[in-house]
């Protein structure tokens, strides 16, 4: 289908005013649309009007300055801004595409220009300039809001990171106080069993040499008695500090020193305690608790013995992964860790009828290197034995 179409009816009615300039900038054609943007008249502006005579001072400057060398050197131009003004003097803002007609010799004929009225957008420009101004004033009080809250919120997390200390010390002081208190029953328990053990076969000697050797033991006995009590005592004064002491510890002193407390047990057990130290000899570590371990561990081995066998028990020592390392082995009753392996640590669980039995010396080892950084497991068949692998220290 063809369609006759009045293309001067659509040029004078397109919503776009246009109009044909000469090279000096006289307007030699328009549009029906460029009129009445300009409220003018066609026979007030062909040949009358140049096309600097529609504009502003300031678009006037950069007509000669910007744009007619522009449009010199490429010979198009898209979407310049100018301030265009009407017959009565009033402006409204332009957007301007303009193109040189040449002939075939490249001179230039005449410029044709679409002219697209653009004070709506203008407008809107300006209510998003207005709005983006209140928003950045708003982004700006969101921000001096947000920095007052991060300081309160810094002073609260301070705060709260000071009642967190202050709750982990009441914590770790309530935790070295139940140690010290379990380190107390179970630690002067030991030494005064074996003094009644001593006093038991000192009673029952007859011959002078034995009794004396004897009396001389409780002596050793009674003195390391003393010392615990020192110790003890020293320790509740540690209680006051949040880090505990470590001390320089050598495992055959503490070894020998055990052995001598539980001299009447071993003796009346008829128990062999060996030990081997050599591939870890020293270490650091907090004294009371290093020696409190081990007398547990000996005395537990002892109590539990089987009375099919002679007691074997040995400690010993070595480094893994960089780990320092305490094992203790014993070939007595065992323990069933199928059946009470989730509460072997547990205070005051017993897994075997003996009347000394209070469920307090593994709960204490446990406490007591755990408070350290360290870990505690066991291995155990009933009836065999048992070994107990102490990490001490980590990283070292």
């Amino acid at each position: 289908m063809k369609f006759n179409i009045d293309y001067k009816e659509l040029y004078n009615t397109s919503p776009s005013g246009y109009f044909c300039t000469l090279p000096d900038g006289t307007i030699i054609d328009a549009n029906q649309r460029f009129l009445e943007l300009t409220n003018y008249k066609r026979e007030e502006v062909i040949e009358k009007k140049q096309f600097m005579d529609f504009l502003s001072v300031g678009s006037k400057i950069y007509y000669e300055t910007v744009y007619s060398q522009t449009l010199k050197l490429s010979g198009t131009l898209e979407e310049i801004n100018f301030d265009f003004k009407k017959k009565d003097g009033t402006k409204f803002p332009v957007l301007i595409n303009s193109v040189e007609v040449k002939d075939k010799a490249g001179h230039h004929l005449y410029t044709q220009s679409a002219i697209f009225n653009i004070s709506h957008r203008k407008k809107y420009e300006q209510e998003l300039l207005i709005a983006k101004r209140k928003a950045n004033n708003l982004s700006d009080e969101l921000i001096q809001t947000n920095e007052e809250l991060r300081r309160s919120s810094d002073l609260i997390s301070q705060q709260k990171l000071q009642l967190e200390k202050f709750n982990h010390h009441l914590e770790n002081k309530n935790s070295q106080l139940s140690s010290f208190t379990h380190i107390a029953a179970h630690n002067l328990r030991a030494p005064v069993s074996n003094l009644v053990s001593l006093q038991d076969f000192y009673k029952e000697s007859t011959e002078e040499e034995d009794r004396t050797m004897l009396f001389s033991k409780i002596e050793i006995v009674i003195g390391h008695l003393n010392e615990t009590l020192n110790e003890l005592i020293e320790s509740v004064k540690i209680q006051g500090n949040t880090n505990i002491v470590h001390d320089p510890i050598t495992f055959d002193n503490v070894f020998d020193k055990t052995l001598e407390i539980l001299e009447g047990q071993t003796l009346d057990s008829k128990a062999v305690v060996t030990s081997n130290f050599s591939k870890v000899t020293k270490i650091e570590y907090p004294k009371l608790y290093m020696e409190s371990i081990m007398l547990n561990l000996m005395s537990n081995s002892i109590r539990y013995r089987s009375p099919n066998r002679i007691p074997n028990i040995h400690f010993s020592s070595e480094i893994n992964k960089n780990e320092v390392v305490l094992l203790a082995t014993d070939n007595g009753l065992g323990i069933d860790l199928k059946k009470h392996g989730h509460k072997l640590f547990g205070l005051s669980n017993t897994f075997h009828r003996h009347p000394d039995s209070k469920g307090v010396g593994l709960f204490m080892i446990k406490t007591q290197i755990e408070a350290i950084g360290g870990s505690i497991t066991a291995e155990s068949d009933v009836d065999k034995g048992t070994t107990f692998k102490i990490i001490l220290k980590k990283n070292i």
